[in-house]
C-alpha cells in the first residue's frame, strides 16, 4: 500500500511516499480504508526525532478517518464492513490497574496510533475496535480528520480538568490553532465569554466566526495581560486554556483572576519558563497539565460531535504525496485549524 513514513529523523525531506506492506488485522482489530487524517505538531516533532526512543520506519499520522475495511472475527463490537470512523489514537493495554480501577487516562503501557504504532498517512490502518468510533452521515472524511485529537484534549481540558462554567471568563490561546479553534467552540458550547489571541487579523476575524467575543493580536499588543484586566474590569480571567507555553507563561498567569485556573496542553513555543511564585502565592491560582486522556471522555466528545455541536475546523487540504509540504505549512503557522491529508 501507498504511505508516508520516515526511516531516518530530520526535516520534511525524510519523509517518504513509497510502499509499505499492508496490515494485518490482529484479534479485537479493524481495519480501516484511510480517507483523510491530519497533522499535529506531534507529527513535526516524532519526524524530527526529539525524545523519540521508537523503532523506524514509522508510518505518520495520529488523527485518522475511513470506512471499516475488515473487522476481527473476536472483535466485540457492532461495527460493520462499511461504517465511516474516526479513532482514538490512545491504545489502551486494559489490563493494568489504573486501566481496570476505570482510570486509562493513566495507563502505564499505553500506545499512540502514528507515534508508537504505524499512522494514518496510508491507505490502510489497524485499530482495536473500541478506538473506532461512528462519525455523523453528513460529516464529511475530511472534516472528521480535524477532529480527534484536538477534539479529546480540548473537552479533555476545558470539560473535565478545568471545569468550565457558562459564566466563566475564559482566554484561549492561538486561536489559529487546531486546539485553539476547538476550544473555542467548546468554550462557547458551555455559555463562557471567550477572549482569545492571533498573530494576525485575519485569524481573530475566523475566532470571531467561530464564537470569541473578543479577539487580540499579540503581534500588536504585546503585554495582552493588561488589555485582559481592561476587559474583565481589572478582575482578570477565570481559566486559561493554553498551547503556546513559554513564550506567553507569564503573561498568562497574569491574567487569571484569584483562585484561577490554568490548564496546559502544548509547549510549541517552548518548555521552559521562568516562574514568579510570588504570583501563586498571592492569588491562590490552580495549574493543571493535560496528560493522558480517557475513552469515557473521547466517547463524551463524540456524543457533542453527534449532536452537531462541534465540528472540524480544516485550514487546508493535501493530497498524500504532499505531506512534506504539509508540514512546511505547519512550520510557517500560515493557516486557521487544521492541515488533513486526503488519501
Amino acid at each position: 500500500m501507498k504511505a508516508v513514513f520516515i526511516n531516518e529523523h530530520g526535516g520534511p525531506d525524510k519523509l517518504v511516499h513509497g510502499d509499505r506492506p499492508e496490515p494485518e488485522v490482529a484479534p479485537g482489530e479493524v481495519m480501516l480504508r484511510v480517507r483523510a487524517s491530519a497533522l499535529n505538531h506531534l507529527d513535526l516533532g516524532l519526524r524530527q526525532g526529539g525524545s523519540y526512543r521508537g523503532s523506524l520506519p514509522r508510518i505518520l499520522g495520529c488523527d485518522v478517518a475511513g470506512e471499516i475495511a475488515a473487522v476481527s472475527p473476536d472483535a466485540h463490537t457492532s461495527l460493520k464492513v462499511g461504517d465511516r470512523v474516526i479513532l482514538d489514537n490512545r491504545v489502551k493495554c486494559g489490563t493494568c490497574e489504573s486501566c481496570r480501577s476505570g482510570l486509562d487516562q493513566y495507563c502505564t503501557s499505553q500506545q499512540r496510533i502514528g507515534v508508537d504504532l504505524d499512522g494514518g498517512h496510508a491507505e490502510y490502518v489497524t485499530a482495536p475496535a473500541r478506538n473506532a468510533y461512528k462519525i455523523p452521515d453528513a460529516m464529511g472524511f475530511t472534516e472528521a480528520a480535524a477532529l480527534p485529537i484536538v477534539g479529546h484534549t480540548a473537552w479533555h481540558c476545558l470539560v473535565t480538568q478545568a471545569q468550565i462554567r457558562p459564566w466563566d471568563d475564559v482566554l484561549i490561546q492561538a486561536a489559529g490553532s487546531g486546539i485553539g479553534s476547538m476550544g473555542i467552540q467548546i468554550a462557547k458550547m458551555m455559555g463562557a465569554r471567550v477572549i482569545t489571541t492571533a498573530g494576525s487579523d485575519w485569524k481573530l476575524e475566523k475566532a470571531r466566526e467561530l464564537g470569541a467575543d473578543e479577539a487580540i493580536n499579540y503581534r500588536e499588543i504585546t503585554n495582552f495581560s493588561q488589555t485582559i484586566k481592561d476587559l474583565t474590569d481589572g478582575k482578570g480571567v477565570d481559566l486559561v486554556f493554553d498551547c503556546v507555553g513559554a513564550d506567553v507563561w507569564e503573561q498568562s498567569l497574569q491574567c487569571l483572576k484569584p483562585g484561577g485556573r490554568l490548564v496546559i496542553t502544548g509547549v510549541t513555543s517552548g518548555a521552559r519558563a521562568t516562574m514568579d511564585l510570588s504570583i501563586l502565592q498571592g492569588r491562590p491560582l490552580h495549574l493543571m497539565g493535560s496528560g493522558g486522556r480517557s475513552q469515557r471522555t473521547f466517547a463524551d466528545m463524540m456524543k457533542v460531535v453527534h449532536h452537531g455541536a462541534l465540528h472540524g475546523i480544516v485550514g487546508k487540504v493535501f493530497p498524500l504525496e504532499q505531506v512534506d509540504e504539509a508540514h512546511r505549512t505547519m512550520e510557517a503557522r500560515d493557516f486557521f485549524g487544521k492541515l488533513v491529508i486526503e488519501s
